[in-house]
């Protein structure tokens, strides 16, 4: 038994090490000079990187992660008791807004939209809550009800939190497979602003519409402003260099 446990743990950690190795290579230049202390150290090289590198690059694992398991720290939940007490005893649309957000970082998603509609009841259109319940409904794969609250808040602000309701729209055009409505929009997206994503499924697009020339271009676009990013914009987004690179393999010849 004392035999099986250690080979699983050495499997385990075979794998979690060849997983940031691979990171590292990627990483480009900056990553090449954690190569040598993965092979110094092993699995505890690994982890410095994870720790001090990949973590940091990846906000969005460590707060789903976290809330996955439940994990809420002691500030936190005061702060959420203290805003459930404003929007009880106060009950105006900031106080819906600011409960919803903590909610929804808390990933009680169904609650949180709850609070953000309360505040849409009071004010059909507040941008902040207009946002908070889209992205609480694509949350729940409503994808149906966050576009309908995206386009609301576009028609507001067209430039809502530098791009990322444009963006956000744009997914749920392509989520309900609003095709034309997608293509339309994002087009007009990608002269603003440089998501990856927004190329990505660009990109897809054109190739379902055959176009694998313009597909390809809109490919190499991505590939050639996510290399221009700093480094640490780098870091976070060069999984998308990686799809993007696969997509132009797949693409017919011309």
């Amino acid at each position: 038994m004392f035999l099986g446990s250690f080979s699983i743990f050495w499997l385990l950690g075979g794998a979690f090490w060849l997983w940031m190795l691979y990171e590292c290579v990627q990483s480009g230049r900056e990553g090449q000079r954690w190569i040598w202390l993965l092979i110094f150290l092993n699995v505890i090289g690994a982890a410095l990187y994870f720790v001090t590198q990949w973590l940091p690059a990846h906000p969005q694992f460590v707060s789903r992660v976290g809330g996955s398991f439940g994990f809420v720290s002691r500030k936190d939940r005061d702060r959420l008791w203290q805003a459930e007490a404003d929007a009880k005893n106060i009950g105006k649309p900031t106080q819906f807004i600011t409960l919803g957000n903590l909610l929804f970082d808390a990933r009680k998603t169904e609650k949180a939209y709850e609070a953000y509609q309360q505040a849409l009841d009071q004010e059909p259109r507040n941008e902040k809550a207009l946002w908070g319940a889209a992205q609480a409904t694509r949350e729940l794969k409503d994808y149906s009800a966050a576009k309908n609250y995206l386009a609301q808040l576009l028609e507001i602000n067209p430039e809502f939190s530098y791009g990322d309701a444009s963006l956000a729209y744009g997914e749920m055009l392509y989520q309900t497979e609003d095709t034309a409505g997608a293509f339309e929009h994002l087009k007009q997206h990608v002269k603003s602003w440089s998501n990856p994503e927004a190329y990505l499924m660009l990109a897809d697009l054109h190739s379902k519409q055959k176009d694998a020339a313009a597909a390809r271009e809109t490919l190499e676009t991505l590939i050639i402003k996510v290399k221009g990013f700093v480094p640490f914009q780098y870091r976070k987004n060069q999984h998308f260099i990686r799809q993007a690179e696969r997509m132009l393999r797949a693409l017919p010849k011309t």
